[in-house]
């Protein structure tokens, strides 16, 4: 381990209402527990259920040791990290549990919702602009029993899953902690609804996959920690949608995922409302349109009309209005990749909003483009 990453002294950022210590230094946030805790955490160190931890960390990566959990000594590395770094704290290596990633923990964020006897706090950093990923896009990689192997056999989208690096940094990571008793199966379903809220709020977002034309439900890295107070006279029983304590659940998780984004990737509504990052999700290149698709009588003669050009799509595509007639061609197209509407109709109705209301001069690189991704989408241009 290197000297970076021997950070010093933590500091208590907050003492939950079960008495739990929210510790914090320059690379790791760590929960001290107060009570006695269960949980379920998806990590390699002491992950699983586990009624026996003493505390939980989210640990902020540096380079050196991407590359040497890279290599596949990620165990190794946690149990390391456990070891060492936590002797000022007094606590036990084989009592700890933790999440890895890549994010700033300066850009940590803490949400906290209350219902009468049920408190719920989220504890999160999260990164998704380079790892954003969609449930069930193209694979980068097939692993079995350590052994990985990057060559799939995916005819119709090599392009892709070649363009894909698992080590991309990009996570996700969410420690959870709820004030009354859960037993294995209501953890479970808790985990369910957080996982749920995580997609949420990145819909909410409009957050594009890196790696399909999908919205994203999450980074190819993102780990969960959830743990109830065993010593709790009070008991939930029934974790679902329906219940307060899922909502609370929901409502913690989209809330700190959304702080947390915006503090680290200023990913914000502000930052999404804009035409060509509603657009990335399609992956097109500015190039191959302005080369090979734009009308002749479009074409520019050197780089510095290209360039202008170029700058006219960038000075229109934070119009709010534009953004809108923009949204709706791409709520079309995801329509007929869900199988929803036809390519005829889509088509009629795309057309429709580009020659009634895209027709204003100042709006025609926009429309150019939109009907260049349309007819990509559609026909394979």
């Amino acid at each position: 381990m290197s000297i970076d990453d021997k950070n010093q002294e933590f500091e208590l950022i907050m003492k939950t209402s079960d008495g739990d210590e929210i510790l914090k230094n320059s690379d790791t946030v760590l929960v001290r527990f107060g009570p006695k805790r269960n949980g379920i955490v998806s990590s390699w160190l002491n992950g699983g259920y586990n009624e026996d931890l003493s505390a939980v960390f989210n640990h902020q990566l540096s380079q050196e040791n991407i590359d040497k959990y890279g290599d596949g000594g990620i165990l190794d590395f946690l149990n390391d990290l456990s070891t060492d770094f936590y002797n000022d704290l007094d606590l036990r290596s084989d009592k700890l549990s933790g999440l890895i990633t890549s994010a700033d923990m300066n850009s940590y964020s803490i949400a906290c919702e209350k219902y009468r006897g049920i408190e719920v706090i989220a504890i999160t950093t999260a990164g998704a602009r380079v790892n954003a990923v969609s449930a069930g896009d193209i694979a980068s990689y097939y692993e079995i029993n350590a052994d990985y192997r990057y060559d799939l056999e995916e005819d119709e989208s090599n392009d892709q899953n070649n363009n894909q690096n698992p080590n991309n940094p990009g996570t996700i990571n969410t420690i959870l902690l709820i004030n009354t008793k859960l037993d294995e199966s209501s953890l479970l379903l808790s985990e369910m609804i957080a996982v749920e809220a995580k997609a949420v709020a990145l819909r909410d977002l409009m957050v594009s996959s890196n790696y399909s034309n999908e919205i994203a439900t999450g980074t190819g890295t993102d780990g969960i920690a959830i743990f109830s107070n065993m010593d709790s006279e009070n008991f939930t029983d029934n974790v679902s949608k329906h219940a307060k304590i899922g909502e609370l659940i929901g409502k913690v998780v989209i809330d700190s995922i959304k702080d947390a984004l915006a503090k680290l990737q200023w990913l914000t509504p502000t930052y999404q409302l804009n035409a060509l990052v509603r657009l990335d999700r399609f992956q097109y290149n500015l190039d191959d349109f302005y080369n090979d698709y734009l009308p002749s009588h479009m074409k520019m003669e050197d780089e510095d009309d290209k360039r202008k050009f170029i700058v006219s799509l960038i000075s229109i595509s934070k119009n709010p209005e534009l953004v809108s007639y923009v949204s709706l061609i791409i709520h079309l197209l995801d329509q007929y990749r869900y199988g929803l509407l036809s390519k005829k109709t889509v088509l009629k109705a795309s057309n429709s909003i580009l020659d009634n209301q895209l027709d204003r001069d100042e709006w025609q690189s926009m429309k150019l483009l939109l009907d260049y991704i349309i007819k990509t989408q559609l026909e394979g241009f």
